[in-house]
């Protein structure tokens, strides 16, 4: 997501089907809601990482449990160093349209093969 500004172009951005990563940016998954605007996200590595849902993403877009985010962590060394808890910010959410679009790239099999499937059906079907 290249465009800077309001809510017209989060809006604008959840049309794109293809999603590109620019540097520092991941996709992580959403593993619980802490409140307000803090979430909990795990990276492809099993890291577990508090994460910041800005404002302007939170009014208009919603989240649950095992949602995908793309998350900018260009400051998380430096934010852990500071003994801050927040590491990293999402900066878009992936839409059912763009999770299935994504996962017929072969980077998606590299991202998703070191996930815990169990978060998926968690409350379905607990592990």
């Amino acid at each position: 997501m290249a465009m800077r500004g309001g809510r017209k172009n989060l809006k604008r951005a959840t049309e794109e089907k293809h999603i590109t990563l620019q540097d520092g940016q991941g996709i992580m998954q959403v593993v619980s809601l802490r409140g307000a605007n803090i979430i909990e996200v795990m990276d492809a590595s099993g890291n577990k990482l508090l994460a910041l849902f800005p404002a302007k993403i939170q009014k208009s877009m919603w989240i649950k449990r095992g949602s995908f985010v793309v998350v900018d962590e260009s400051g998380k060394e430096k934010a852990l160093e500071s003994g801050s808890k927040v590491a990293c910010l999402v900066s878009q959410v992936l839409f059912s349209k763009q999770v299935r679009e994504l996962e017929k790239s072969p980077e998606w099999c590299a991202i998703v093969s070191s996930f815990d499937f169990c978060i998926f059906i968690w409350f379905e079907f607990p592990c």
